[in-house]
């Protein structure tokens, strides 16, 4: 569909106007970002429900407008010039029941309720219960994959679909859900046990650069030993920069907004990294960080 903001947001105001939740028109997206970056999308919509959910990634399909979901944002970076359809947060989306030693919760239930709960390996990791299982979150000690025993997502029909663990398509940071673009909506897990988090908190403080927004780790590890802000540490990327983006001196998989990065810096940023990085090492760093595209 071949529309402006302006054409963009009233026809998307028009379709979804009886739908439980909070729309708003032209909405900037960098606040919905850990990174503080990007453009304004058509419109942003948080449902009330998830059949709301359901319904409006639905309307705007038919509809013809690029759509995508944000949970808390953690993993994105939005293109300066924004997104040119609809942005379906999750935030309003947070259902938490207990039943036979399971927990069922919403997508846009924080991942740090859930660590308090009894998903330790998840302590500290930024984001939403939608989004770290749809990139199978995790750290040293484990993923949220672990803790998985089923995943409701929404089928491109329309159709909602129970998932077991094992249909999930569970690799290293990534699942059949963002292979394919499916949108979770409620995930069921099990605990792994009582510990007190305070050590694993204190271990990220001290390791990353939590004083400054960031995406979380930019680059996958290449799976042969070596992680991959060691290869960027070893190349003498720390400090590197572009514009007001820059590779954390902390860690250096990280790279920061100084306070005015664009998303055309941290690309070029990203771009010098992986150049370096495959000259020095023969390898090539594949990105974790989701840039988005309509």
């Amino acid at each position: 569909m071949e529309a402006g903001p302006g054409d963009g947001a009233r026809a998307l105001q028009r379709i979804l106007r009886d739908l439980p939740g909070e729309l708003r028109a032209e909405e900037p997206l960098a606040p919905h970002t850990t990174f503080r970056i990007g453009g304004r999308a058509f419109a942003l919509y948080r449902p009330a429900t998830e059949e709301a959910l359901a319904e409006a990634v639905v309307r705007a399909r038919t509809h013809g407008f690029p759509w995508r979901m944000v949970g808390g944002g953690s993993k994105l970076l939005v293109p300066d010039r924004g997104f040119p359809g609809l942005i379906v947060s999750t935030a309003g989306l947070r259902s938490w029941r207990e039943e036979g030693g399971q927990l069922r919760v919403g997508a846009g239930v924080p991942l740090s309720r859930v660590a308090r709960w009894g998903a330790w390996t998840l302590a500290g990791i930024p984001g939403t219960v939608g989004g770290a299982v749809a990139m199978n979150a995790g750290t040293k000690h484990g993923a949220i994959a672990d803790q998985v025993v089923w995943v409701q997502a929404l089928l491109p029909t329309g159709c909602v679909r129970t998932f077991s663990r094992d249909e999930c398509g569970f690799t290293y940071r990534d699942s059949v859900f963002r292979r394919l673009r499916l949108p979770v909506l409620a995930v069921g897990l099990r605990p792994q046990g009582w510990m007190d988090l305070t050590p694993l908190l204190a271990e990220r403080a001290q390791s990353q650069p939590l004083g400054l927004p960031s995406a979380g780790c930019v680059f996958r590890n290449p799976g042969d030993g070596r992680s991959a802000g060691w290869l960027i540490d070893q190349c003498g990327l720390k400090g590197a920069r572009v514009g007001d983006a820059v590779v954390s001196e902390r860690h250096a998989n990280f790279i920061c907004n100084l306070g005015h990065a664009r998303a055309a810096d941290v690309l070029e940023l990203v771009d010098q990294v992986q150049g370096r990085v495959a000259r020095r090492f023969g390898v090539w760093l594949s990105l974790e960080l989701e840039v988005v595209r309509a």
